[in-house]
């Protein structure tokens, strides 16, 4: 699937973001970069730039290192910028992802490729998160219970909650940005757009929605394919102006809100419930007659918010949990023959054969690989 790093005709390029400059001179100044520096400290300090409100990078980076490459979907979590999140892989394919992150000014632009997953988390206080996706119109995203186009935004406003489910691959591009900021390129906006701890969902006409796409494509490209261009300090000027000027135009009136059916928000209160249960017990796995006790409902409309939230059942659900739970035991623990059989048990998986195959799909290796690597 192609992501935002490959705009279309309609999209701005990185060589409309400027003036008359080259491309190269339309970033900030990432390309220095220490090499020995983990990039949480390197992308110019972003819990200082951003109010103290970014989660940041983790690892080693460099002028290339602004593209990373995960297969461990806590690792992928855990380096996404404007919140904190918890992924859980789903379907019969290995987790991969890959993160693109350039800063302009006090925004951070994020541009990933994921294959399938359930996420849960917030968007941190006092910023705001304007989220673009890309996807099969088969299998479209679904978020807090609501379908969301290609065509469509996501704005989520400080303290909102999340709860995606995306069943196939999916490339999405994100713009993190303080809340006053946001508040001020939103000055056209309907007013429930600037609500604190809200998630809306955009509808906009279809050319301001590919300029938007494009502009992030372009900040995405740049930072992948021009590092060259991050030595100059007239670049972040240039892409920062593009960003705020497609922004502003897109949070106008000319945006319309989806509302929300009132059974999809009773599905997704049930739907957190059940995960803040789950969150609390992080150390086991559970069950589907146990969180029905825990929450009082019977099975059938547990499985009917799942299914209206997330688009899957509880027990696929649950059981995607259990292989990740599993996995995280194994490479927590040391080397040992029976150590796999041990963990399989802990985690309700009885027929040994049946666990491992199910490991690899998810995971693409077998438990006892983990294991030896640990």
């Amino acid at each position: 699937m192609s992501g935002f790093g490959k705009p279309d005709a309609a999209a701005v390029t990185p060589r409309q973001l400027g003036a008359a400059a080259s491309p190269c001179t339309r970033l900030g100044t990432l390309s220095q970069l220490d090499p020995g520096v983990g990039l949480r400290r390197q992308i110019g300090g972003c819990h200082a730039v951003i109010g103290g409100a970014m989660i940041g990078l983790e690892g080693a980076g460099s002028s290339a290192g602004l593209t990373r490459r995960f297969a461990e979907p806590d690792h992928f979590a855990s380096a996404l910028l404007g919140g904190e999140f918890d992924y859980v892989p789903v379907r019969e394919a290995p987790f991969a992802a890959t993160l693109r992150v350039l800063q302009v000014g006090d925004m951070v632009v994020q541009q990933a490729d994921t294959s399938g997953h359930v996420v849960r988390g917030g968007v941190s206080p006092g910023m705001a998160v304007l989220m673009l996706y890309q996807q099969a119109a088969r299998h479209p995203a679904r978020l807090n219970g609501t379908e969301v186009a290609s065509t469509e935004a996501v704005l989520a406003v400080g303290g909102a909650e999340i709860t995606g489910f995306n069943p196939q691959p999916l490339s999405w591009g994100a713009l993190a940005l303080p809340l006053p900021m946001l508040e001020e390129l939103a000055e056209l906006a309907p007013p429930q757009l600037r609500l604190r701890g809200e998630l809306s969902v955009l509808s906009l006409p279809p050319e301001r929605s590919a300029r938007l796409a494009g502009v992030v494509a372009a900040a995405s490209t740049m930072a992948e394919s021009l590092p060259a261009g991050l030595s100059s300090p007239a670049c972040a000027t240039g892409l920062a102006m593009a960003l705020r000027e497609e922004v502003a135009a897109a949070l106008t009136t000319q945006a319309g809100i989806r509302s929300r059916p009132r059974a999809v928000a009773a599905a997704l209160r049930l739907v957190r419930a059940a995960e803040d249960f789950m969150q609390a017990r992080l150390a086991r796995p559970i069950y589907t007659e146990e969180l029905c006790a825990a929450l009082g409902v019977s099975a059938r409309r547990l499985h009917d918010a799942f299914h209206a939230a997330l688009g899957m059942s509880p027990h696929a659900y649950l059981k995607s949990r259990r292989l990740l739970l599993a996995r995280r035991a194994l490479r927590g623990r040391g080397d040992s023959p029976e150590l796999v059989k041990s963990v399989a048990l802990d985690h309700g998986f009885w027929h040994l054969r049946h666990f491992a195959r199910d490991y690899r799909a998810l995971f693409g290796e077998l438990p006892s690989e983990t294991l030896a690597s640990a």
